[in-house]
């Protein structure tokens, strides 16, 4: 399971790799609480990376036995120069993933609720990276906390520098200024890790959005979170099952 702020991917084990076998509302598993997890194949152990306390709870309690990803279940990847008791359970299945991807350097930038980059030297040395809000929640705290701004759909385009209406002002600030945002992070990441060619992935619901718009970077795939799950669910469950 990723189980994301906005939306849950659900997937499976083939072959030792990760199948996506459904996207469902993170809200979804707060409605139905354990009951959630018949959307789980299977009847054995899950794997969950969940940045959500609430949904955590609930599976705390589930009568199916659920893992919750965290550093010290990883060997895929060394955390020794973060502090890995703060980082993410989404972030942590992105490393895996990325490491196991590519043997360099590497620079992972995950496009959902927030963007969160991710930053790989070689050896597959977790170096830290960078969070900022993604498209949807810069629009909902510009709507929420002025009087007059209204909540601006999401468009895939990229927009153009001069709003000459609200709406399409707000579409220069958020959807234009976010990819000069990522792209700096981008650059600046490459340089701290003085590999200023090293491959970036784009991950997550908006990625889409951000390969179109900053050249340079590659499409992950859908199930690239799931696929750091994977790895770490192939040798985890394995070894307690004597496997």
């Amino acid at each position: 399971l990723n189980i994301g702020n906005t939306h849950t991917q659900v997937g499976h084990l083939e072959g030792g790799r990760a199948v996506l076998d459904r996207v469902m509302p993170t809200a979804s598993w707060l409605e139905g609480g354990g009951a959630a997890l018949s959307a789980c194949p299977g009847d054995g152990p899950v794997l969950a990376a969940c940045v959500v306390p609430a949904v955590r709870e609930r599976l705390a309690g589930a009568a199916r036995r659920v893992v919750f990803l965290e550093a010290g279940l990883v060997t895929e990847v060394d955390f020794s120069r973060v502090d890995s008791s703060t980082l993410g359970a989404d972030r942590i299945a992105n490393a895996v993933a990325a490491a196991a991807l590519v043997a360099g350097p590497v620079v992972v930038v995950d496009c959902g609720t927030c963007i969160t980059t991710e930053v790989l030297s070689s050896g597959g040395r977790f170096e830290g990276g960078a969070i900022l809000p993604g498209r949807s929640l810069w629009r909902r705290a510009l709507c929420s906390h002025t009087g007059q701004l209204p909540l601006v759909e999401l468009a895939e385009a990229t927009p153009a520098p001069l709003g000459r209406c609200t709406r399409d002002a707000i579409l220069a600030g958020v959807d234009l200024g976010i990819l000069g945002a990522v792209g700096r992070l981008v650059a600046a990441s490459r340089q701290a890790l003085g590999a200023p060619d090293c491959r970036v992935l784009a991950v997550g619901g908006d990625a889409g959005y951000f390969c179109r718009g900053l050249a340079g970077l590659e499409a992950g795939g859908d199930a690239f979170t799931l696929g750091g799950l994977a790895r770490v669910a192939s040798r985890l469950f394995a070894a307690a099952a004597g496997g």
